[in-house]
């Protein structure tokens, strides 16, 4: 029967990279062989292709083509239709399927009988995100594994220094942090600590949130089931407003917060590295602009702009002609202001410039919202879907404090009905 030579290592993967595995036969080759994969998904059926050996009688298979479209990062919170971003009562939100299990089984058609078998390799659990052609074929995931304090852990393209991620955020920006956790990796996290600091850089306060139902996360074990596949990838909703909503810790420190730490824990111990929150007071009156988007992680990633917003509305009308006057009574009567030409079909479109001023750490981030399919942003206090139509990206620096000026163009990804 045929196998699976080689092909990437099982276990927890992005979905969007060259998931190639090579077929070899265990019988004779003749001009009616085919190789057949199987894939299922969560235990059922998605696919069953039949595949041509090549003149060295091998073939190869791409998990990632039939699995176009079957994963997207959620932009739900668990079982609702509130978005991802929004407001949360509790400190976790789990997955709304944006992660799966994936099993193959391989065999062959000698032209006249099937045979199939399951793949030894194991279950393959994949999520929507990406990895690069240069970064070869079958990347390693461990560094996103909750098994050492050294381990990213943290879905983000954020890259840490000296085992700590920074954000700079202000106390109205709320989103998300995305991580996997499940014990298939060796990753069992089971608590948060979060350590609040003033400006001074002193410890205020510890608040300790456990990884369970009741905060609205789950550790699962591993027996993979309905009830623990979705809290294998759970969102912390740790921005400032967002943690704000679930305790008063923040705004409880005396002379204000300077940052706050979250700490992924094992028990007592850390297993991940530390996301620092940095307060980013801001120093104009003008309303605040968050921009959210699916990074190639298979989280989400956030930036503000705090310059003056501008808000272009464009609009698109079809019209017919009409043939005016009153024709029924019993002298003809025409109106002055009767109107020949009338619109049939009248949408509005919205678009926004974003301009702020940014690090060269946050304009090396932005490359990666660029090419998200996901985009949202969150303009006067609401999250809206929106598309961006800057195709390259207009970055002024400041030759003096090496900051960037940058202006951002997107467009509400929503028809306004007139």
């Amino acid at each position: 029967m045929a196998s699976i030579d080689a092909g990437p290592t099982a276990g927890w993967l992005p979905a969007g990279q060259k998931l190639l595995f090579t077929l070899i036969p265990d019988e004779p080759v003749t001009d009616a062989y085919r190789y057949i994969v199987q894939v299922e998904e969560n235990g059922t059926i998605i696919s069953k292709i039949y595949l041509t050996p090549n003149p060295t009688e091998t073939s190869f298979f791409d998990l990632s083509q039939v699995l176009t479209g079957r994963l997207e990062v959620d932009s739900l919170k668990y079982n609702t239709t509130a978005t991802i971003h929004s407001l949360n009562n509790r400190i976790f939100t789990r997955s709304n399927d944006n992660i799966k299990r994936y099993r193959l089984k391989v065999g062959h058609f000698d032209g006249s009988s099937e045979s199939l078998a399951d793949d030894t390799s194991g279950y393959y659990y994949l999520f929507d995100g990406y990895e690069q052609l240069s970064q070869g074929l079958f990347p390693s995931f461990s560094d996103y594994y909750g098994t050492a304090s050294t381990k990213k852990v943290w879905l983000s393209d954020r890259q840490p220094s000296n085992n700590v991620i920074e954000v700079s955020a202000g106390i109205e920006d709320n989103g998300v942090a995305a991580f996997i956790n499940s014990d298939d990796t060796g990753s069992l996290i089971t608590r948060f600590v979060i350590n609040t600091y003033d400006t001074a850089g002193s410890l205020d306060d510890t608040i300790i949130y456990t990884v369970n139902a009741t905060n609205g996360g789950l550790v699962p074990t591993t027996t993979w089931s309905d009830t623990n596949n979705d809290a294998s990838l759970l969102y912390a909703y740790v921005y400032p407003a967002s943690l704000s909503a679930i305790t008063t810790a923040l705004n409880a420190v005396t002379g204000g917060w300077g940052h706050y730490d979250v700490i992924p824990q094992t028990a007592s111990a850390q297993t991940g590295n530390i996301l620092r929150i940095r307060n980013k007071c801001r120093n104009t009156k003008n309303n605040p602009v968050q921009l959210g988007w699916a990074n190639t992680r298979g989280g989400w990633d956030y930036l503000r702009f705090d310059g003056r917003k501008l808000k272009t509305v464009t609009r698109e009308e079809k019209t017919y002609r009409k043939i005016v006057g009153d024709y029924n009574g019993s002298q003809f009567a025409l109106s002055p202001s009767a109107r020949q030409i009338k619109p049939y079909q009248l949408e509005a479109k919205e678009s926004y410039q974003f301009n702020g001023i940014l690090t060269l750490e946050e304009v090396n981030l932005m490359q990666y919202c660029m090419r998200s399919k996901n985009v949202m942003a969150r303009i006067d206090g609401t999250w809206s879907p929106v598309t961006i139509q800057t195709n390259s990206m207009a970055i002024e620096e400041d030759t003096i404090s090496k900051i960037f000026v940058v202006s951002f163009n997107v467009e509400l990804a929503q028809i306004i009905r007139c």
